[in-house]
């Protein structure tokens, strides 16, 4: 396969158009910034009853450095989980979908803290169900700026 002139003139107007837009997808994808706690869960879970289930969330009980917090969750069976930290300015922190060929609906990551807060992970059954866990964790030095 060749690529002539006027395929490499699109290929490298489309890469300038790329470059020349200020446009993430973060933008897109995720709630705007002054969305309320209510707001982000009301979001996840399109109307359905949250209720306390299998939902295991494990952080440092002190966080020395809000920079970079461990963090993971474990949903048995979850499709879809969303990990939110209601102290930070842009409150969602992850969200992450479980399809069937997945081993365990499991994730572990860093996160970063603002402040002190109950980090809260929303998960998603088969059933369409929402099921909660949350984890307090103190924050000596906050990783937002």
């Amino acid at each position: 396969m060749s690529i002539g002139r006027r395929g490499a003139m699109q290929v490298s107007l489309g890469a300038l158009f790329c470059l020349a837009t200020r446009l993430r997808a973060q933008d897109i994808l995720a709630p705007p910034n002054s969305a309320t706690l209510e707001d982000v869960i009301a979001a996840f879970s399109d109307g359905s009853s949250i209720r306390d289930g299998s939902v295991t969330v494990t952080l440092p009980e002190i966080a020395e450095d809000g920079y970079r917090v461990s963090v993971q969750v474990a949903a048995p069976e979850a499709t879809e989980i969303l990990l939110v930290a209601p102290g930070n300015p842009v409150m969602p922190v992850l969200r992450a979908k479980f399809g069937p060929m997945a081993g365990a609906a499991r994730v572990s990551t860093r996160m970063r803290l603002a402040q002190t807060q109950d980090v809260l992970v929303l998960a998603r059954m088969p059933d369409g169900s929402i099921q909660k866990g949350l984890k307090p964790v103190s924050v000596i030095v906050g990783g937002c700026a």
